[in-house]
């Protein structure tokens, strides 16, 4: 997903299909799914699966749906592989109604997801955990449901639907997933709005120069898409005081290092004037949204998780959507919000608000008022519970009665 080169439907089935070629048992079949006893029930038990449960987006994405989900209508079961615990780990598990335990073994496992007899199994993400991934090839509950924790299809003929959002796809959206796309009115996540920082950061507390301009992109330094070098370069070239800040990638430095070596070949003339920082604990991150002039998202591969926290702090965003919706997450939050002046159209107007937003105060002052004004749309929105409630019950009785799905919520 990461390369951009073209819609991965094909490329995704291909790779599926060999796995499966190699290693028939990767599609198992639970006995409940055979039956054609396809009764109705008031209580439809649904399993949430993923390797990243944790202080981790997927946590942060699930959390509230797993929290509030009608407990009229479902049952949640929460399957957990092995992982350290923490705060959110806690949570999610407290607010389960069962947390089963999963080894890492494919087949244990696969017996242990059966015993459940789950009505529908959730996987928030698909193609981040080996083990997640090959659990999906199987059919371990009627209805098999991914979204966009990793924002790409599966190509897994056993996946039957790829949840999103009318916000963040496009006409022909569609084709682009091996499963049936669902598209639900509001941005997908029931989120918890993070408070701001207590401390008030400068940027001396980054180690960051006096007198500069900075252009912070905070994701992981392997989303850096080549295509991307030719703006951060004339970005730096047009304004001589700014300063692109990124954060380095912690105990492995290959990717920092590939990175620097690839930006001194793209625009050597002002690859000095690119800065990293360490990582640093949440509470600091927030902090840096803060003092940054100018917040940019990489085209190809938007910020989900990132982009909420930052607009929790008020901070813009410059963004361009591409044809996928793993380059479409941002502008989703805005259109969300009401908003589309930090919007871009192209390569040129992207530079222009990123200068403007970093160089005219009253322009970036009225970009932050309106954030701060409409950013409640993005938090704690029931309306995705209940959207997501309703696509699930309608899945399972398009089930029960042998019917296509037809789209819900639009």
């Amino acid at each position: 997903a990461y390369h951009d080169q073209k819609n991965n439907r094909g490329l995704m089935e291909d790779i599926a299909k060999l796995h499966i070629a190699a290693c028939p048992k990767l599609t198992y079949e639970a006995k409940h799914c055979r039956t054609k006893q396809r009764g109705g029930k008031d209580v439809l038990r649904i399993g949430f699966l993923s390797s990243y449960f944790q202080s981790h987006t997927i946590g942060k994405f699930t959390r509230g749906i797993i929290q509030y989900l009608s407990r009229d209508h479902f049952e949640v079961i929460l399957f957990r592989p092995t992982g350290k615990p923490d705060s959110i780990s806690s949570a999610i598990d407290q607010s389960a109604d069962k947390v089963v335990r999963l080894c890492g073994q494919l087949e244990r496992d696969q017996k242990r997801i059966e015993d459940e007899t789950l009505d529908i199994l959730f996987y928030p993400d698909i193609g981040m955990s080996p083990l997640t991934y090959f659990l999906a090839f199987s059919r371990l509950a009627p209805v098999q449901v991914t979204t966009w924790g990793h924002p790409d299809t599966t190509g897994i003929p056993n996946m039957d639907y790829f949840l999103s959002s009318k916000l963040s796809e496009i006409a022909t959206s569609a084709e682009h997933y091996s499963e049936q796309l669902i598209t639900l009115k509001y941005w997908a996540p029931y989120y918890f709005r993070p408070d701001p920082p207590k401390n008030k950061y400068t940027p001396s507390d980054y180690g960051l120069p006096h007198g500069a301009r900075f252009y912070v992109c905070p994701q992981t330094l392997f989303k850096f898409h080549p295509a991307f070098d030719d703006i951060l370069g004339e970005l730096l070239r047009r304004d001589p005081k700014g300063r692109l800040v990124l954060i380095d990638d912690g105990k492995n430095r290959n990717s920092r290092k590939l990175l620097v070596e690839r930006f001194f070949r793209s625009f050597p003339d002002v690859a000095d004037n690119v800065i990293f920082v360490p990582r640093m604990p949440h509470q600091k991150l927030l902090g840096l949204f803060m003092v940054a002039d100018a917040l940019l998202d990489i085209p190809t591969f938007s910020g989900g998780n990132t982009s909420l926290e930052a607009f929790a702090m008020g901070a813009p965003i410059v963004t361009w959507p591409q044809d996928f919706v793993r380059g479409r997450l941002t502008a989703g939050l805005y259109k969300q919000m009401g908003l589309s002046n930090l919007i871009a159209t192209d390569a040129n107007s992207y530079l222009r608000l990123a200068l403007e937003l970093a160089q005219d105060t009253d322009f970036k002052h009225r970009m932050q008022d309106d954030i701060k004004t409409n950013a409640y749309k993005l938090y704690e929105r029931f309306e995705v519970i209940e959207e997501m409630e309703t696509f699930f019950i309608a899945a399972y009785q398009a089930w029960q009665t042998g019917t296509a799905l037809t789209n819900p919520t639009i």
